[in-house]
């Protein structure tokens, strides 16, 4: 019988998951009863531990394990198990289980069964003004199972996804670390790994299966979400954090591209202080601008470039791609720009002029940086240049679509090429280097969010 299948519902997607890896299933349709009691005989002892208990009292207050006034801890979370186990049913075309949808509930769950839907008389934080959650026997005991696959992170972090292959392999990880207590004897609660920055720890764990897994991500456009949260008693809380599926594919292709060491430096630029940054892991927990954008859709451009060195981090096939699939930016555009951005790399090496490049560096509004390039076509018809440097149509549609909103990714991206194609030249012309003038100004703005 088809027990378990896809529901939506994270906490229960997440202990279907952790029950499928716990019983070596590959997927959770393959799993039958008898999978599920062996993995509860399994569960019990773990959950009766003294640091799996204090993960559980943000999971579920006041159930067997967690309420001090049970005495017979074990007999009594083997008899919701067992009660649980004995009316589990397959699935239905249709029931009114508010995570599967198609079995029918047989009691109503509170938020020692079911994490975060309310407690008691307090009404209002059911569905339908209701004292409970309806939730079918199934659904509940695959919740019981969530904290398997929950991560330590301040507070406990669930992620969920509509990818199979992300959910499997998290899960995966999750049920290695749980097994490496048990072989060693020595109880830590949910896998830990230092990170109590949710933001960070949500990049940390999709970056580590993207580059541990070998599979071809770029074509998996998986929805991942992150639920931050604990069930705490005295103050349940809550924070989602949603990884938009572009974002999810550029990092994959960071991979592909055998990028990872530069996108590294990348994000590395992204650290808050990061110069105060004393101890190998104290990076983990301090903000980073380059996912914080990522997150909220905002240009990450300006940290691909090192304006005081004049170098890049990455290729243009690299910001390339960020640019078309995170930023959703046309072909055409990009292709101006790469071109404007040759021509003008070309310019300042045939005229050895350094101090056009200073100051299309130094622009700090539109119409100074509009006034660089339009001195630079100047000096190209001069010097008897056949192609222009653009057409009214490149620079109204590619280079400056919104005028003068969105200047700065134009002057970033154009210094982006320029430094990739001269940076070396750059480095080997002693005699120039007195007319560089060092950017400073770069440094103190890298790290204001856009």
């Amino acid at each position: 019988m088809l027990i378990y299948q896809y529901t939506g519902n994270p906490f229960t997607d997440g202990g279907i998951w952790a029950i499928c890896e716990w019983a070596e299933k590959k997927n959770p349709k393959e799993l039958e009863i008898e999978d599920i009691k062996r993995s509860i005989s399994d569960i019990i002892p773990i959950y009766l531990t003294e640091a799996w208990g204090k993960n559980l009292f943000s999971v579920f207050p006041n159930n067997a394990v967690t309420n001090p006034s049970i005495k017979d801890k074990e007999k009594r979370l083997k008899q919701f198990f067992e009660e649980l186990v004995s009316q589990v049913e397959p699935l239905q075309d249709a029931g009114n289980c508010i995570s599967c949808g198609r079995r029918d509930v047989k009691a109503l769950r509170n938020k020692s069964e079911i994490p975060l839907i309310g407690s008691g008389s307090l009404i209002n934080f059911f569905p339908s003004g209701q004292s409970g959650g309806d939730y079918c026997p199934a659904c509940t005991l695959a919740v019981q199972f969530s904290p398997f696959v929950s991560y330590a992170c301040g507070k406990l972090l669930l992620i969920h996804s509509n990818s199979e292959k992300v959910m499997h392999y998290w899960a995966e990880k999750s049920i290695k670390d749980i097994r490496r207590q048990i072989s060693v004897n020595s109880y830590s609660g949910c896998f830990d790994e230092g990170y109590k920055n949710p933001v960070n720890a949500l990049f940390h764990i999709i970056e580590d299966i993207i580059l541990e897994y070998d599979e071809r991500w770029v074509e998996e456009n998986p929805s991942i979400n992150m639920y931050h949260f604990t069930n705490y008693n005295q103050g349940p809380d809550l924070d989602i954090y949603r990884v938009p599926t572009p974002v999810f594919r550029f990092l994959a292709y960071v991979k592909q591209l055998d990028q990872s060491s530069e996108w590294m430096k990348i994000v590395r630029r992204g650290y808050f202080n990061w110069d105060k940054i004393k101890e190998g892991d104290e990076y983990k927990n301090r903000g980073n601008s380059v996912y914080i954008n990522l997150l909220k859709g905002h240009s990450i451009v300006k940290y691909f470039i090192d304006k005081k060195t004049r170098h890049v981090y990455g290729d243009w096939e690299l910001i390339e791609f960020y640019l078309k699939e995170v930023r959703n930016m046309g072909s055409k555009r990009l292709d101006t720009l790469k071109k404007v951005g040759d021509s003008i790399s070309e310019y300042i090496k045939d005229t050895q002029n350094i101090k056009r490049l200073n100051q299309l560096e130094m622009a700090s509004n539109f119409a100074s940086f509009r006034n660089q390039l339009r001195f630079i076509e100047i000096d190209r018809i001069k010097r008897g240049y056949k192609d222009s440097l653009f057409s009214l149509e490149d620079f109204m549609e590619d280079l400056f679509p919104e005028g003068n909103i969105g200047w700065r990714e134009t002057q970033d991206l154009l210094l982006f090429r320029i430094y990739e194609n001269l940076h070396n030249w750059l480095v080997a012309q002693d005699s120039l280097k007195s007319e560089l003038i060092s950017n400073e100004e770069e440094e103190t703005g890298l790290l204001e969010e856009e």
